[in-house]
């Protein structure tokens, strides 16, 4: 057997193992590998690092356990660069399960202790309100009509943050995660067409297709979208966490994948041009 024919006689069960482990590696160890940030991301980080300290943001998270492990990276990115900003975050959740999405976002962001922010004076959670988009217009057009208390049960005039807040004209910009088609169409009709607020927008990839066009227009600043989305928010706040690692997985592994292909190609070509060589 020539030695074109032993390359092209690798038994799968050892090209499977070394995939695995090719992934296995960088789960238990991230490598950080580097990777191409795409111009939707990054239209989000140049906008918020532009945005004025002390700016008012209206976050929305949009999402439940089911959309976590694609958005809960992005979502955790996203607050690390809002708190490093020094922004005055207000955040609500259109989502039923986003009151309990919040607890699992802050416990990595760790705002006190890692960026100094101070629960009541730079931050509040509003928590879940009911409604879509009927709920989105009556934050954006009178806020103390539709909140009475934040998520702990704080009255909103005994909360720093809120002081002064009555509606969208008291906010610089609005931006929202979110797993549903209605949700981030919803705050695009309402934030942007209805108030001429600056909006970013953050969803699964499956729904980038029906988004952009609102991105290319004008009436989304930046987009995150899905996991890719969230690793490049990883990358360009220095932040890294599940996304990057899910990013380096792919990398390596399919890295590994395409040089198996290169050797099953050369090898498949010189054993060609041997047996024609023997004949």
């Amino acid at each position: 057997m020539s030695m074109w024919e032993k390359l092209t006689a690798i038994p799968r069960e050892i090209v499977i193992g070394l995939v695995i482990i090719s992934m296995i590696i960088p789960t238990l160890n991230p490598l950080g590998l580097p990777i191409m940030t795409g111009q939707m991301a990054k239209d989000w980080y140049n906008y918020v690092e532009d945005v004025p300290e002390g700016s008012v943001v209206l976050f929305d998270i949009g999402f439940g356990s089911g959309g976590y492990p694609s958005l809960g990276p992005a979502t955790i990115a996203v607050f690390h660069q809002f708190f490093e900003n020094n922004l005055k975050v207000i955040i609500m959740a259109t989502s039923i399960e986003g009151s309990m999405m919040y607890p699992l976002i802050m416990d990595e962001v760790q705002p006190e202790s890692r960026h100094g922010a101070v629960y009541g004076e730079d931050y509040v959670f509003l928590g879940f309100i009911a409604g879509g988009q009927t709920a989105m217009a009556g934050v954006l057009g009178d806020l103390p009509a539709i909140v009475t208390a934040d998520y702990l049960g704080t009255p909103i005039g005994q909360i720093d943050v809120l002081d002064g807040i009555s509606g969208a004209e008291d906010m610089d910009l609005v931006a929202y995660i979110t797993t549903a088609g209605g949700t981030s169409e919803g705050w695009v009709y309402q934030a942007y067409s209805a108030y001429g607020k600056d909006v970013l927008g953050g969803f699964l990839s499956m729904m980038t297709g029906s988004m952009k066009p609102y991105y290319d227009t004008g009436q989304l600043l930046g987009l995150i979208d899905g996991i890719k989305g969230a690793a490049d928010m990883e990358f360009l706040t220095s932040y890294p966490g599940d996304a990057i690692q899910s990013s380096d997985v792919l990398s390596f592994s399919q890295t590994l994948v395409l040089i198996f292909i290169i050797i099953g190609n050369i090898s498949y070509w010189g054993s060609r041009a041997s047996r024609k060589e023997e004949i």
